[in-house]
């Protein structure tokens, strides 16, 4: 029994681990798009050197169809308005109708809205 403690207290904490759930979540052709999509990985990086992680929010969400991906700090006025395509560029807001945009700002925000948060990890 002596022998089967350090395999059982391991087990016990392998298993009480929290998980990433985002880890499994796929998106602009990677897992997990926080650490591998370079370019999003950097922005979240900036912002822990510069201590804003704990006021950022990264939210993954859809503008005519497309996944896109939305940055935004607490203190910003505008929320929605720093969104970038899976590659890494800005969107241009002027190829979009009203009803898209429409659509995006209520998607993004609030508590209905369809979006995957991806920052903060929970």
């Amino acid at each position: 029994m002596k022998k089967m403690l350090p395999f059982l207290l391991l087990l016990l904490v392998i298993s009480c681990k929290e998980k990433n759930p985002n880890a499994e979540l796929s998106a602009c052709g990677v897992t997990d798009p926080v650490r591998n999509l370079p370019w999003l990985r950097d922005l979240v990086e900036k912002a822990k050197a510069d201590k804003q992680a704990d006021i950022m929010t990264i939210k993954l969400v859809e503008i005519a169809g497309e996944p896109v991906i939305n940055y935004n700090l607490s203190y910003f006025s505008c929320i929605g308005c720093i969104t970038y395509k899976c590659d890494g560029s800005r969107l241009d807001w002027e190829k979009y109708s009203q009803e898209e945009l429409k659509e995006f700002q209520e998607n993004i925000s609030g508590d209905k809205g369809k979006h995957v948060v991806l920052w903060p990890e929970k």
